[in-house]
């Protein structure tokens, strides 16, 4: 959002009431505005499970880890900011293209601002879900620095941890596993 100086007290606080209400319209989803987040639920890891979570996508519709139950998940912890975040995207797009039919699916969660990472991923043209966290996601996984990533299996165990990038050979490999496919040619 661009902000103006404009002179006298009354336009500053009727720029401010305006900005503040253009915020909280989610329901409108241009790329500038953001969801009222709902409050964030992570529940505790079980049994050596994932933290469950759920978390507002960029259109601001909630989704929960749990949903995508009996799916190998892979959960990408990124941000607008991060070079090695933003070289990933073209690999994960691939992935996500590749698996998603056989049983793949891909969560990015950033802890920007929701209309930061609405308009960056589309004009990146990231084809997997994009969720956004208010750190307490990130703090359940024990996310310390981006990108990080945690590949779940089908019921939700974590199977590895990728602490910065990630290698497309070994990712592969352990995605077609998990879903019963043989090694790539």
């Amino acid at each position: 959002m661009r902000l103006l100086r404009v002179a006298g007290p009354r336009i500053t606080v009727l720029a401010v009431c305006a900005a503040a209400l253009a915020s909280a319209a989610c329901s409108r989803g241009t790329p500038t505005e953001d969801c009222t987040p709902p409050e964030t639920v992570v529940l505790a890891a079980e049994d050596g499970r994932a933290p469950v979570f759920a978390l507002p996508d960029v259109s601001c519709q909630t989704v929960r880890l749990d949903q995508t139950d009996g799916r190998v998940r892979l959960i990408d912890f990124w941000a607008t900011w991060c070079p090695p975040c933003r070289d990933e995207i073209p690999m994960l797009n691939d992935l996500h293209r590749a698996y998603k039919d056989q049983g793949l699916t891909i969560l990015a969660i950033s802890d920007e601002r929701t209309g930061v990472v609405r308009e960056f991923a589309a004009q990146a043209g990231m084809d997997y879900t994009n969720l956004v966290d208010t750190g307490a996601v990130g703090e359940a996984y024990g996310v310390v620095g981006l990108p990080t990533a945690f590949l779940l299996d089908q019921d939700g165990k974590i199977v590895d941890t990728y602490v910065g990038p990630k290698s497309r050979q070994r990712l592969e490999q352990q995605i077609r596993e998990l879903l019963d496919l043989p090694p790539a040619g």
